[in-house]
């Protein structure tokens, strides 16, 4: 089952994190961007339960794209407790995320993740439709951009991570 996080949720959703990347860096993560009220945005934060646990969240934030005067989603950090992995968890994330963010009417999301995994959702790299990745990125071909509205004009320039991806 796939619902929006709520705040009760936080310990769960933060040991989530701590479980799928090993360590605290990405539950900082999380924190900082759930601490950030011009970043983060409650209904496109999920989470994904089973028997009652939590056992997977993701989280769509706000980034901008340099010298584009635009705002665009991220759709990160994705984590699911080891256990559950491959059970289905991370795509019904994906999807929900997807389905979320296309009503309320925004153009695009970017991801920062292997594009074996996220091509499957759609996902193409970014540079490639004019969003350069920016600096932190891993690597160039691992940014990628799914296009949720053909019509729009999509914003050109390099994307700047929010402060607490930079970190």
């Amino acid at each position: 089952m796939i619902r929006a996080a709520t705040e009760g949720d936080s310990p769960a959703i933060l040991e989530v994190h701590r479980a799928a990347f090993g360590g605290d860096r990405v539950p900082r993560l999380v924190q900082a961007l759930r601490d950030s009220d011009d970043l983060y945005v409650p209904e496109l934060s999920f989470v994904a339960e089973e028997n009652g646990r939590v056992v997977g969240h993701v989280m769509n934030t706000w980034n901008e794209v340099q010298g584009a005067n635009a705002r665009i989603l991220q759709l990160s950090p994705l984590g699911v407790l080891p256990e559950h992995q491959r059970c289905g968890h991370g795509t019904a994330l994906v999807r929900t995320s997807l389905d979320a963010v296309r009503a309320r009417g925004e153009p695009l999301l970017i991801v920062e993740g292997d594009p074996r995994y996220y091509g499957r959702f759609g996902f193409v790299r970014a540079d490639e439709q004019g969003l350069l990745p920016p600096p932190e990125a891993l690597h160039d071909w691992a940014v990628q951009v799914a296009i949720l509205d053909p019509q729009a004009r999509l914003p050109q320039g390099r994307i700047v991570y929010s402060e607490p991806f930079r970190h």
